[in-house]
């Protein structure tokens, strides 16, 4: 699969928009479960992207800013990894490979070019809070915020560019073992993350769901989309179960006055 400069652009445009989620109060857009299948379209293999967006979601699950620190920049090591595995036929195995490490290398060339770039517009912004100007701090904001986006999404553009031959070289150099661990590894990811979504949402009320949803498919073939349907009408018989409680005991209360 050849690359051209459309693509560089839509890979580009996929990139600005998964960085630009803060400006929109923090959709969530910039996960790899909605970045991989972009790149799958922009690719023209959507369900690829489908798979290693799922997958390298599981493997960043717990990569959330906490404080001053920073998580690995999870969009550019997701948007690399992906293109490259539906460009070159990898494995998944190669996408968990890649995936991390441009990650962390991003997250460092960002810290740098926020250093130079954040620190001028911090003095700016105070240039113009002390001449009374608020409308020019809030320009200095948003401009140099999304100039740091653009300037992020231009590393993953050349990362795309340039990065396919230079990754299948480093990959050549890594030993077999290794490749096939994370292989591996990479089927075991699925399920440790499901059961961490388990561990956290499992009550008394919702076990009963989990059992009949297994059920359904283990005994009955029924397939992860019917099984999603079975579970939207039980939220709704839920839903409809607690409002007609709710109407009677309102009822009563009225009664009783």
């Amino acid at each position: 699969m050849d690359i051209t400069i459309g693509k560089i652009a839509l890979i580009f445009l996929v990139a600005f928009f998964a960085y630009m989620h803060s400006f929109a109060g923090s959709t969530m857009w910039n996960r790899p479960i909605v970045v991989g299948p972009l790149v799958g379209l922009v690719l023209g293999d959507v369900e690829s992207g489908l798979k290693l967006g799922a997958t390298l979601e599981l493997v960043f699950m717990g990569a959330f800013p906490v404080g001053a620190s920073n998580p690995p920049d999870f969009v550019s090591g997701t948007i690399i990894a992906t293109a490259y595995v539906i460009m070159s036929g990898q494995s998944i195995a190669s996408a968990v490979l890649l995936a991390v490490p441009i990650a962390t290398l991003v997250l460092l060339i960002d810290n740098l070019q926020m250093t130079f770039l954040l620190t001028y517009a911090s003095h700016k912004a105070d240039k113009y809070a002390l001449e009374g100007d608020i409308r020019g701090v809030e320009r200095t904001q948003v401009i140099f915020g999304i100039l740091n986006k653009i300037i992020l999404a231009v590393i993953v553009a050349v990362g795309f560019a340039v990065g396919v031959p230079a990754i299948e070289m480093i990959l050549s150099y890594v030993p077999e073992f290794v490749t096939h661990g994370l292989d591996i590894a990479a089927g075991i990811i699925p399920a440790i993350g499901f059961a961490m979504l388990a561990k956290m949402m499992l009550t008394k009320k919702m076990i009963p769901f989990l059992l009949v949803g297994f059920l359904l498919s283990a005994y009955l073939g029924v397939t992860v989309v019917g099984v999603a349907l079975f579970g939207i009408v039980a939220v709704m018989l839920t839903i409809s179960s607690s409002e007609n409680v709710n109407t009677k005991e309102a009822a009563i209360d009225d009664n009783e006055f």
